[in-house]
């Protein structure tokens, strides 16, 4: 394990190690010094996270990433295959870096319009819950805020040509924007002139 990865799995084990009341030195260094990282980039610890696993990629056939399945193994999640949809899976590992309840089916990305509070805006960070296929249907998609041009918003988020990318999606398809309860609102719209292709299928 890289130490990348360690101090991931450390602050997301803190919150579990609090509950039970045990918390190891080892961990808690760990995770202040993920939360110093924070604080000197400005940008919430979850998104600090999700920037770290761009390129996370899953793996065809009946081999599967073994960092994708460890997420749903730290958070109780039923998950056979990296190829099943992981885009809520990885909003939530990220998410676990809080102490707000998931919602009650993770997967399920329209499942995040229910998560924490609405938002009027997108702010880095802020988790954004689109429709996919058709607005009335079951399908969708999240990921995180980095930025917004004039139609679309840029997305960190997982299974995003399977792998963990930033991808442009159409503010059409956005159907809520949300902030995690018993984390504090900061920071501001960010405006991009980064032309490229539009994801409009994410499966």
């Amino acid at each position: 394990m890289s130490g990348d990865e360690f101090r991931g799995d450390a602050v997301f084990c803190l919150n579990q190690c609090l509950v039970k009341g045990r918390l190891s030195e080892c961990t808690y260094q760990s995770w202040l010094g993920f939360k110093i990282k924070a604080v000197k980039s400005g940008e919430p610890p979850w998104l600090i996270e999700a920037r770290r696993l761009l390129g996370t990629k899953e793996i065809s056939g009946p081999k599967h990433n073994p960092r994708i399945m460890g997420w749903a193994s730290k958070l109780g999640i039923s998950y056979q295959t990296d190829e099943t949809p992981w885009c809520g899976l990885f909003v939530a590992h990220c998410m676990s870096l809080v102490s707000d309840r998931l919602p009650i089916n993770p997967l399920g990305s329209r499942q995040w319009a229910k998560y924490g509070r609405r938002l009027d805006k997108g702010v880095p960070g802020s988790i954004l819950v689109f429709w996919r296929g058709s607005p009335r249907g079951w399908k969708g998609h999240v990921g995180f805020y980095v930025s917004e041009s004039a139609g679309h918003y840029h997305v960190l988020g997982g299974n995003q040509s399977n792998a963990v990318t930033t991808a442009k999606l159409s503010k059409r398809r956005l159907l809520d924007i949300r902030w995690p309860e018993s984390y504090r609102v900061k920071g501001e719209r960010v405006l991009a002139q980064r032309e490229g292709a539009v994801s409009i299928n994410e499966a």
